[in-house]
């Protein structure tokens, strides 16, 4: 297993173009921009790495232990599902898309905006107001014209608990 998880890390780093991310960077990287698995799962994953030595966690910055250069890296590397059930087997019972986000998801498709766009836009938007996903996720679903009066109150105890 610590092999896939030398190439899944040096597959993100690649990707990020950069050899230091900060932990939030990682499990959102992870699984917003290269869609690989959930939050949650990301975040397993992150620990695995660090637990097994692939990555070096340190003052909330991640850092790989290894030399990427040196891998050879499939061109559409994507996780092996038995990677992913190996990290997140903690989380067993429990649905995939627990959350705040993945609701807001489904309340975007509803109102009309498919999936990857609704995404695309939280994204840029996060990064634009240097935000959660949660309240760029409630603003942009405000200027979609849904409902968003129900989701005030949680999203402010989802950032709080961060």
């Amino acid at each position: 297993m610590a092999d896939e998880l030398t190439v899944c890390a040096a597959a993100f780093f690649r990707n990020k173009g950069r050899d230091v991310v900060a932990e939030k960077e990682f499990t959102m990287g992870i699984s917003l921009d290269l869609r690989w698995m959930s939050v949650k799962e990301s975040k397993a994953l992150m620990d695995a790495m660090v637990s097994s030595g692939v990555l070096e966690l340190k003052d909330g910055f991640l850092r790989p232990k290894f030399d990427g250069s040196a891998l050879d890296i499939p061109m559409a590397y994507r996780p092996s599902p038995e990677l992913i059930a190996s990290v997140t087997s903690g989380n067993k019972g429990k649905k995939a898309a627990e959350g705040l986000f993945p609701e807001m998801v489904s309340m975007a498709e509803k109102s009309g905006m498919r999936k990857s766009g609704y995404i695309a836009a939280c994204n840029a938007l996060q990064k634009k107001l240097d935000v959660d996903i949660e309240v760029a996720g409630v603003i942009v679903l405000r200027d979609i014209g849904a409902d968003v009066s129900s989701l005030y109150g949680r999203v402010r105890d989802a950032v709080l608990k961060k």
